[in-house]
């Protein structure tokens, strides 16, 4: 590729789509908390790039970038819950408070909004669709 920045889309792609792989194999193998930080960090991957790229910044490191993202106003409301639901751990679970059910599936939610942004929309939903991430499973761990 000659192009240096559709080269860097294409190094985010693969980024991305390493994390969700390896998130979905945890899932798979019931590691629900793997699969949850593979989620955070393929939403990060996409939103530091953002910041890159002049276009928004929500932070430097995931956690940053997810509380970013909640208490942005002008997201869709859609966007902001799902990085709320991929804020909550383990402790969020054990003491009732919010976490994500589905963490792949909300980190899809973000990635699909902000591709659009990036011009890569048409990339990333075809990613999530064939991980088979577009909508929740209907059973959970």
């Amino acid at each position: 590729m000659d192009n240096p920045e559709a080269q860097e889309y294409s190094e985010l792609l693969g980024r991305i789509r390493w994390e969700l792989l390896t998130g979905a194999r945890a899932w798979q193998e019931g590691n629900a908390g793997r699969a949850r930080t593979c989620a955070r960090r393929a939403v990060a991957w996409l939103v530091q790039t953002l910041s890159h790229m002049g276009l928004a910044s929500y932070g430097s490191h995931v956690g940053e970038n997810l509380r970013r993202l909640v208490a942005d106003e002008t997201l869709p409301e859609a966007v902001r819950h799902a990085a709320e639901r991929l804020q909550g751990g383990a402790r969020a679970q054990l003491s009732g408070a919010l976490y994500s059910l589905y963490p792949l599936h909300d980190a899809g939610i973000i990635l699909r909004h902000f591709a659009q942004r990036l011009g890569i929309a048409d990339e990333v939903m075809s990613m999530l669709t064939e991980l088979n991430l577009c909508d929740p499973p209907s059973a959970s761990l």
